[in-house]
C-alpha cells in the first residue's frame, strides 16, 4: 500500500485536518451559493396572444397570425416565427438569433403589433410577453 491512501492511513491527524478544511470551505462559501426551486433561464423568444372569442382556427389564422406574422417577420434578429392557431385565440412566438437584445425585441414586436390596425373588430387587445422558461430542478416524493 504506497501513495496517498496509505499516507492518510497512516496519518490520522492529517486525513481528519483535511476534511476540516474541506468542510470549512464549504461552509464559507455556502451564502455565496445561488439557490433557486425554478430557476429562471435565458429566454430568446416574444409570444403574442390575442383572444377572439367565437372565431374558428381558420379565422384566427386569417384574421390574427397571418398579419402578425407579416408585420414581424422584417424585424432585426428574427431567427424564426411560429404561429398556432386554435378556437378563439390565436399565439404567435417569435425566437430571436443568438446575441439579440430581447428586451429591445420585445418593444419592436410591441410597436409593430400596436401598429396593425386590420385585426377583426371581435379581437380582444394582442398580449405582448417574452416567453420565461422555468425548470423544475427538486422533486419530494413522500409515501407511508
Amino acid at each position: 500500500m504506497k501513495g496517498w491512501i496509505a499516507w492518510f492511513a497512516r496519518n490520522g491527524v492529517a486525513a481528519n485536518l483535511l476534511m476540516v478544511g474541506i468542510m470549512a470551505a464549504g461552509i464559507i462559501t455556502l451564502p455565496r451559493i445561488k439557490r433557486e426551486v425554478f430557476p429562471d433561464l435565458p429566454s430568446d423568444q416574444v409570444s403574442v396572444t390575442v383572444i377572439y372569442p367565437g372565431a374558428a382556427p381558420e379565422e384566427v389564422e386569417e384574421g390574427i397570425c397571418i398579419r402578425i406574422e407579416e408585420a414581424v417577420q422584417s424585424l432585426d434578429g428574427v431567427k424564426h416565427i411560429r404561429s398556432v392557431s386554435s378556437e378563439n385565440s390565436g399565439r404567435v412566438v417569435i425566437e430571436a438569433l443568438e446575441g439579440t437584445d430581447i428586451a429591445r425585441l420585445l418593444d419592436d414586436v410591441k410597436a409593430r403589433v400596436d401598429g396593425i390596425d386590420t385585426f377583426p373588430e371581435e379581437a380582444e387587445q394582442p398580449v405582448i410577453t417574452q416567453v420565461v422558461r422555468r425548470r423544475q430542478v427538486l422533486n419530494v416524493a413522500i409515501s407511508g
